[in-house]
């Protein structure tokens, strides 16, 4: 489980626990993206290609998801309609999921927009096996 305590009570907690959700509807970024978390040995990925499939798979394993990487810009839900669900439903017992966006954009407001709903952070496209690492322990250092 990702906030395990150790035995000298400090949470023992590595990128290898995580269990990702990455959601990106362009199949060749979510290959690449996925076989760099593969390749940082994540203890799970699970893929979705769009913010409908992600919500199921959320709604169907929510305690096998401890961090989404989520794309803005997707056909049927995008990445911001997802957080917004994600963040605003009553009782929804995964409101507080850490979600890292994976966006193109570089403008502000877009950004912006996706800070307002709570993210963890941002990867912008192409992503960095070295920017992927640093976001991923930022996530474990806040604790979910």
């Amino acid at each position: 489980m990702l906030n395990e305590p150790a035995k000298d009570g400090v949470l023992n907690r590595s990128i290898n626990d995580l269990r990702v959700l990455l959601i990106e509807d362009d199949d060749f970024t979510r290959r690449l993206m996925s076989r760099l978390l593969q390749d940082l040995k994540v203890r799970q990925v699970w893929e979705a290609s769009d913010g409908v499939s992600a919500l199921a798979i959320l709604r169907d394993h929510p305690e096998k998801v401890d961090l989404a990487i989520c794309d803005l810009e997707m056909p049927r839900m995008s990445g911001l309609d997802l957080l917004h669900a994600l963040r605003t439903a009553t009782g929804n017992p995964l409101a507080d999921l850490p979600v890292i966006v994976l966006t193109g954009h570089r403008e502000a407001d877009t950004v912006k927009r996706a800070i307002a709903y709570g993210i963890s952070g941002y990867l912008v496209k192409p992503v960095s096996k070295t920017d992927l690492v640093k976001r991923l322990s930022f996530v474990l250092q806040k604790g979910r």
